[in-house]
């Protein structure tokens, strides 16, 4: 997706995880022998099912089941139960707690049985920042990517192989290396769910494939702090300041400074409520001169000034 000669710029889409503080994420390794069935009760908004072996039914109340087989990925953007099975009834389905308790060890939980049997791995992201909201706005409640589907099914399948790999050494930093692996896991199946013909993927998204949009975009992204004008980015990508702001609006649905502006209220929003950085230094780390006109925008988007937002995140945040 990067254009020739612009490998320093950062992925918008890898950004966007990244800067939503995806940490201490849960994860677990399956193992289960027919009959067999676990209920998942996680309040997480985004988890992610990687099926390795054999065969995985996903069901959720009111809705069909889905059959997942080895290399699928499926991503649910849904918050209460769903159940995973090796037949779609579960009517048996044990909770995930009461299965670790009687079956786990460490990461890993094995379910005896005498059927065929079934790998996977599930990963619960725990969001610190809003950030990620754009991406799982657009997502229905359960994302299913056969492996077939997957442009890179060959990179999702060496994700998966040191994923489970590093779930079975316990190696010390295990929980960084395991955040990681999973946003990697996670980039390849958003990739291939925007890939998808008729995918209903964020305009953002999409200008991302244009050379001159996509590389504003990405400076946009890797440096929010600069002095952007339209004519500055216009420079920087090659065109002139009517075509770029023409082509950019085209494309992303907003004019390339109002796509700067909304960027950065959004790192200021997430700033706010997840550092103690001073509102003169969070000013400074989105673009603006002084704590005046960062408030002055940030009120404008978002009705309340920036200390409001400060104290009602951190009077919200657990602990």
């Amino acid at each position: 997706m990067r254009s020739p000669g612009y490998g320093r710029c950062v992925d918008v889409l890898a950004d966007l995880l990244m800067r939503a503080h995806a940490r201490g994420a849960v994860v677990a390794h399956t193992s289960a022998a027919a009959p067999w069935g676990l209920e998942v009760d996680v309040p997480s908004p985004l988890i992610v099912h990687a099926v390795l072996e054999g065969e995985v039914w996903l069901t959720r109340d009111g809705a069909p089941p889905v059959r997942g087989l080895p290399g699928d990925l499926l991503l649910l953007t849904a918050r209460g139960p769903h159940r995973l099975s090796s037949d779609g009834a579960a009517a048996e389905a044990v909770p995930v707690a009461e299965a670790t308790a009687r079956w786990g060890e460490g990461r890993r939980v094995t379910i005896p049985g005498d059927g065929p049997a079934a790998r996977l791995i599930c990963g619960a992201y725990t969001f610190e920042g809003a950030l990620c909201d754009q991406l799982l706005a657009v997502l229905p409640a359960v994302v299913h990517l056969p492996a077939g589907s997957l442009a890179d099914a060959d990179g999702l399948r060496a994700a998966l192989r040191l994923l489970a790999l590093e779930l079975r050494n316990g190696d010390p930093g295990q929980q960084t290396v395991l955040d990681r692996m999973l946003d990697v896991v996670l980039v390849l199946g958003l990739r291939a769910w925007f890939a998808r013909p008729g995918a209903e993927a964020p305009a953002w998204y999409r200008a991302l494939a244009d050379p001159e949009v996509g590389r504003a975009l990405r400076l946009m992204h890797e440096h929010p702090e600069r002095a952007w004008s339209v004519a500055g980015l216009a420079a920087e990508v090659g065109l002139s300041r009517a075509a770029f702001a023409r082509r950019f609006t085209t494309l992303v649905g907003v004019p390339p400074l109002g796509y700067l502006t909304g960027w950065r209220m959004e790192l200021a929003a997430d700033l706010l409520a997840t550092s103690r950085l001073p509102l003169s230094g969070v000013a400074a780390r989105v673009g603006y001169r002084s704590e005046f006109a960062l408030s002055a925008a940030f009120r404008r988007t978002y009705g309340e000034p920036p200390g409001a937002h400060r104290r009602r995140a951190w009077s919200a945040a657990p602990g």
